[in-house]
């Protein structure tokens, strides 16, 4: 495949799969954040039932990335429905040696993108999106699913809505109670973000995509899923799949507000582990050039000679690329017209690797599937 919207048509065309939506997730049952395992049961079977009550044919993959070998694995701790009308779900195990071959593997224990990319591989829905694993769907998010008029060749969003919950028996809440209660707390909303003009970008609702952009199999296929980065620090990975998305001609739809993800915040959201890393001579030559000349030269001279790195809270052997030159620059190339190349090989997604996996819950439509 080129990358074009006509072969990603025939691709789809072509895919006899039951399934009209997969959601994937991943994790490990490294005790991540305080009661992480109970979030993400609550979470998984709160999306089980919705799906269950649209009568929507779907499933739920899940990635268990470098598992702890002292401990059981995350999908053997959760209390998970082991038949289901239409929500089949089913988890791939990611063993230790490939996590290790990535750089800053003994301070970080996932890489987020590639176990998404790993779930992405193999999912079997005509349309995929990625999800944290312990985040929440407002019932008219799946209600739009539900409508089945989804577009082969269009990327949708919605905004993700950071809740913090200072008590922990909202998790005993029947669904639509802890929905709505959820809904009703204040929230620090990931709405969209204007670009600054002179970067040159497509107007994209990046912000918080990793939690819901739901894309056509097809699509993500030709992207070859999230971009290559060896390092564990998996930076911008997910606002480059949107961009380079529509590089391929992809349109976006953004939901109305009342289609929410709903993320219970903790003191290790990417947001707050990510820092820049500025040298004292990057300081002063970027005053310089800011004050002296332009704030747009000033931005080429940062992407070109590629600062302020970035540091993960953790993560002390790996610096990262700066934004402006890991995410500005290839977006904006695309932008422009240049064609979309995928950084990721053939067989991304470990599609060469035999993992074990689990059904942990059939649906009907997967039974008949055979």
């Amino acid at each position: 495949m080129d990358g074009s919207v006509s072969e990603s048509r025939q691709y789809l065309a072509d895919m006899s799969k039951s399934p009209y939506v997969s959601f994937v997730t991943y994790g490990r049952n490294d005790g991540y954040t305080a009661a992480y395992a109970c979030r993400v049961g609550r979470a998984t079977m709160c999306l089980v039932r919705q799906l269950e009550r649209a009568r929507l044919d779907s499933e739920i993959v899940i990635c268990e990335w470098n598992p702890p070998a002292e401990r059981p694995l995350l999908t053997e701790i959760l209390e998970l429905p082991a038949t289901s009308r239409h929500v089949s779900i089913r988890s791939f195990v990611v063993t230790p040696e490939h996590h290790r071959r990535l750089s800053g593997s003994d301070e970080r224990s996932i890489h987020v993108g590639e176990a998404a990319n790993a779930g992405i591989r193999r999912a079997r829905g005509r349309f995929i999106t990625p999800k944290a694993s312990d985040t929440f769907f407002s019932n008219d998010v799946v209600e739009m699913i539900a409508q089945r008029t989804l577009d082969i060749d269009t990327m949708y969003r919605v905004d993700r809505h950071d809740v913090s919950i200072s008590d922990e028996e909202i998790w005993n809440l029947d669904d639509d109670s802890l929905l709505a209660q959820l809904s009703s707390m204040p929230s620090s909303r990931h709405a969209l973000i204007r670009q600054k003009p002179y970067w040159g970008l497509r107007n994209l609702h990046t912000n918080a995509c990793g939690d819901f952009t739901l894309m056509s199999d097809a699509h993500w296929h030709l992207l070859r899923g999230h971009p290559r980065d060896t390092t564990v620090l998996s930076l911008d990975l997910d606002s480059l799949v949107m961009h380079a998305a529509a590089a391929n001609g992809v349109r976006e739809c953004r939901w109305p507000d009342s289609c929410r993800v709903y993320k219970p915040s903790h003191g290790r959201m990417t947001a707050s582990r990510v820092r820049q890393v500025w040298k004292p001579w990057q300081r002063r030559l970027d005053r310089l050039l800011a004050d002296k000349v332009s704030e747009v030269t000033a931005h080429h001279v940062r992407t070109l000679l590629d600062y302020p790195r970035r540091r993960v809270l953790g993560v002390n052997s790996v610096l990262g690329p700066s934004f402006e030159r890991n995410f500005v620059r290839p977006a904006r190339r695309w932008a422009m017209g240049e064609r979309q190349v995928p950084t990721q090989p053939e067989n991304w997604g470990l599609a060469d690797i035999p993992l074990e996996q689990r059904t942990l819950c059939r649906a009907d439509w997967d039974s008949a599937a055979g």
